[in-house]
């Protein structure tokens, strides 16, 4: 029995190690803290003329001034009506 102690202490000491190094490690993220996702900023900055658009007239609009001096607006979520493949 003591033997067997014996081997398993190593891999308990070393499991306790891994879950204190994990909570070490992940401490702001417990603490409820979160990181700063700049492209989720700039998304929210780009479709704001499309969004705009949208509540004004009801239509979607394809293209945006407000990025690199126009872009279409496909992938900051555009909905295209004829999307067969999704309907």
């Amino acid at each position: 029995m003591q033997l067997l102690f014996k081997k398993s202490l190593s891999h308990l000491l070393i499991l306790l190690g891994f879950i204190f190094v994990s909570l070490a490690y992940f401490n702001p993220v417990l603490q409820g803290k979160q990181i700063y996702q700049s492209d989720i900023v700039q998304y929210i900055g780009m479709s704001k003329q499309q969004k705009d658009f949208k509540a004004q007239t009801g239509k979607e609009t394809y293209w945006t001034n407000g990025a690199f001096a126009g872009m279409p607006t496909y992938q900051l979520g555009a909905r295209y009506p004829h999307n067969y493949i999704k309907n």
